[in-house]
């Protein structure tokens, strides 16, 4: 027989059925935008190569890395989703609501009169989570300790891809001064060839000392050529790790060689403590050791309340309603077959390996600092040698050789070989000064400091 819910029942669903078209259109809905903060609206703007032509130093190459190199970038995206993750963590139990009709007997009918009258039970309940062991407070403190760890995250990045950059502009600027020399040379063996070819219609020299000439200098245009490559594939390696579209090939970079001189300050006590990376690993200590707190929490069970109002009113075929009637609820889980051990364990697990982790950053630290000091000491003393001691010789020796050999006192092949040796010797003068530039910017970025105060250290000692 046909029959007709009461009035609470049709609010009940049209209750419901507003909460899901709600609930749909929040799914559809697209998901809101960050606030975009200077590093991400920096990150975010248009990353250009330099211009054509233009040259490219490197105080420009450290500051296109920036804001384009793309591991910076993914670090600092990591620091937006954390702070999303102390919102979330911030966030308290939503209460849940409940309606409902039951009792709804269609042999016996729902009885006569207006909606409210209709013999169905219907029920309003409201049940509220509320967390124990203060598991909301620490549930936001570790995820604001794990947000203070990206945030140092973001500077150990910044300081190694920097340092990626320098290294990367000076292996550039290397071969840049490579292809220099031996353009020079190149020069060289041409006015060279000039002279020697005048000479051999005068009778002076043999056909075999120009030709000898002629094939040294092809020898140093395929040397020239090579350089030459290995020169755009540098260029190109530093495009990538400015995180620059293209190559770079039409740049030329500018020599900021450091000078012999340079400073190269002596790490005090405090700054292996104050290095981007040992603070990141000391924050990632302090945040697992809060999440551990979080975990043995949670082996305390939450409690749930509820509120409940029911109508079920009597009719003539129901002589058994309740009319109004109210009740409160509260439930709580039983721990018969776990009690989130599992969970603390792996909290446990997860704040000893942070622990390790921290010590061994902190033991490679103070190694790569004293490696470093003295690889730079040793970069310096090879340049000043090959600068004050070995290049004037060997221009000394080769300027000798070209005075003897356009005099007639010599003969080609002692001039090859000076040229030879000269070549050899600038070559190396220009590996050393890059070696030296490079072990300088490497000490000096191993000397960098975060800005932030410090993350708090975490305790060592087992409970």
């Amino acid at each position: 027989m046909p029959f007709v819910l009461s009035r609470i029942a049709v609010g009940a669903l049209l209750v419901l059925g507003g909460v899901a078209g709600s609930a749909a259109s929040l799914a559809a809905e697209r998901p809101a935008e960050p606030l975009p903060s200077a590093d991400s609206a920096e990150a975010a703007s248009p990353c250009a190569p330099p211009p054509a032509g233009a040259s490219l130093t490197l105080a420009q190459a450290r500051l296109d890395a920036l804001r384009c190199n793309r591991t910076i970038i993914a670090a600092r995206r990591g620091v937006e989703a954390s702070q999303a993750d102390v919102q979330i963590a911030s966030q308290r139990p939503n209460p849940v609501l409940s309606l409902g009709v039951e009792n709804i007997n269609p042999h016996a009918g729902v009885g006569s009169g207006n909606l409210r009258s209709k013999t169905v039970d219907s029920k309003l309940r409201v049940d509220q989570v509320i967390e124990t062991a203060n598991k909301g407070n620490l549930r936001a403190d570790a995820a604001r300790k794990a947000s203070t760890a990206a945030g140092e995250v973001v500077q150990a990045v910044v300081a190694q891809q920097t340092a990626t950059v320098e290294q990367a502009f000076f292996e550039a600027l290397v071969s840049q001064e490579r292809v220099a020399v031996l353009r020079e040379t190149l020069g060289l063996y041409e006015r060279t060839r000039q002279a020697s070819e005048t000479r051999l219609k005068a009778g002076d020299v043999a056909r075999a000392d120009v030709t000898k000439l002629q094939l040294d200098a092809l020898r140093a245009q395929n040397d020239m050529r090579q350089a030459m490559t290995d020169h755009y594939r540098d260029k190109a390696g530093l495009a990538q790790a400015m995180g620059v579209p293209g190559t770079l090939s039409d740049n030329r970079l500018v020599a900021d060689w450091p000078a012999l001189d340079a400073a190269a300050p002596q790490p005090d006590p405090d700054t292996l403590q104050r290095r981007p990376d040992v603070t990141a690993a000391e924050a990632r200590l302090a945040a697992a050791a809060a999440t551990r707190d979080l975990a043995r929490a949670g082996r305390v069970p939450d409690v749930t309340v509820g509120a409940q109002a029911e109508h079920y009113p009597t009719s003539p075929t129901n002589t058994y309603g309740t009319g109004n009637s109210f009740g409160v609820f509260v439930s709580i889980p039983l721990f018969v077959r776990h009690r989130n051990g599992g969970e603390a364990r792996r909290a446990e697990v997860d704040y000893y390996a942070a622990l390790d982790d921290r010590n061994r950053v902190m033991l490679e630290a103070g190694n790569e600092i004293d490696r470093l000091r003295s690889q730079l000491e040793t970069a310096r003393q090879s340049l000043r040698q090959m600068r004050d001691d070995v290049l004037p010789a060997a221009e000394s020796v080769a300027n000798s050789a070209e005075f003897a050999y356009s005099k007639g006192a010599t003969g080609v092949l002692d001039l090859l070989d000076a040229r030879r040796a000269l070549r050899q010797t600038r070559l190396d003068a220009v590996e050393a000064q890059g070696e030296y530039a490079k072990a300088l910017s490497a000490y000096r970025a191993a000397l960098q400091t975060s800005t932030t105060t410090g993350a708090p250290v975490a305790t060592q000692a087992r409970p």
